[in-house]
């Protein structure tokens, strides 16, 4: 879970500089096809052509995860308009996966979606002294937390906006593999949170998203694009 900074504040910048959490997602590379290389030098333009720049922020509301702020911006065409967004420090997703293929996941309440949902472990990255946390540290704690497994290879397989219409949350999305349980001083879950563990074959998995049983969104995309890794490794 996030731990806000000094006096409980989530981030501090002025306006007129980049939101330090907006743009954490790592820059994709060439890939040597013509025709996705071609989208990357689009997207590139696009970045000039279409910039938006703060030229005023305001805070509406500061809580213990988020805050939501309403930004004036000038488009590179000099035009103006205003974005609310709701600023999130970014969070990992883990897809562990056991020898015998099966995903470790995890079952809890959420609020907001009134009622229990089937998810992959993630979690939220969390501040010390002003710095962001490390993805992969955090994807190890979140997974011990979550599951009470640790991994002997972690390895970053992809990334994602959660809904970057209005909020800056990043997700990258890690395959923990060579799992085991871990010691008496395993990290445990934070106070608020009750979780229940369930072991499923991936092809399942992806059985439950089209069934509608898996209906968390970072969950679907993380089992989606490790089943086209495996697929493609043959398994």
């Amino acid at each position: 879970m996030f731990k806000p900074g000094a006096g409980g504040r989530l981030l501090t910048y002025s306006s007129g500089v980049a939101n330090p959490f907006a743009n954490r997602r790592p820059r994709p590379s060439p890939t040597g096809r013509p025709e996705l290389d071609a989208l990357l030098a689009d997207l590139a333009i696009a970045d000039v052509e279409l910039e938006e720049r703060v030229v005023k922020r305001e805070d509406i509301y500061r809580g213990r995860v988020v805050v939501l702020e309403k930004d004036a911006i000038v488009r590179a065409d000099g035009s103006e308009s205003s974005r609310d967004v709701v600023v999130h420090p970014g969070a990992v997703v883990i897809a562990p996966l056991d020898a015998d293929g099966r995903l470790f996941l995890v079952v809890q309440y959420r609020f907001s979606g009134n009622g229990a949902m089937l998810e992959l472990p993630a979690g939220s990255l969390d501040l010390h002294a002003g710095a962001l946390e490390d993805p992969e540290v955090a994807a190890h704690r979140e997974l011990e937390e979550e599951t009470g497994y640790r991994a002997g290879k972690m390895e970053r397989i992809g990334g994602y906006y959660s809904a970057p219409g209005f909020l800056t949350e990043y997700l990258s999305l890690f395959l923990a593999t060579d799992l085991a349980p871990a010691d008496q001083d395993r990290l445990s879950p934070d106070e608020d949170e009750r979780i229940r563990l369930v072991r499923l074959h991936w092809r399942d998995a992806i059985a439950a998203i089209e069934a509608g049983i898996i209906e968390d969104s970072k969950s679907i995309a993380g089992i989606l694009l490790l089943a086209r890794r495996l697929e493609a490794q043959g398994l």
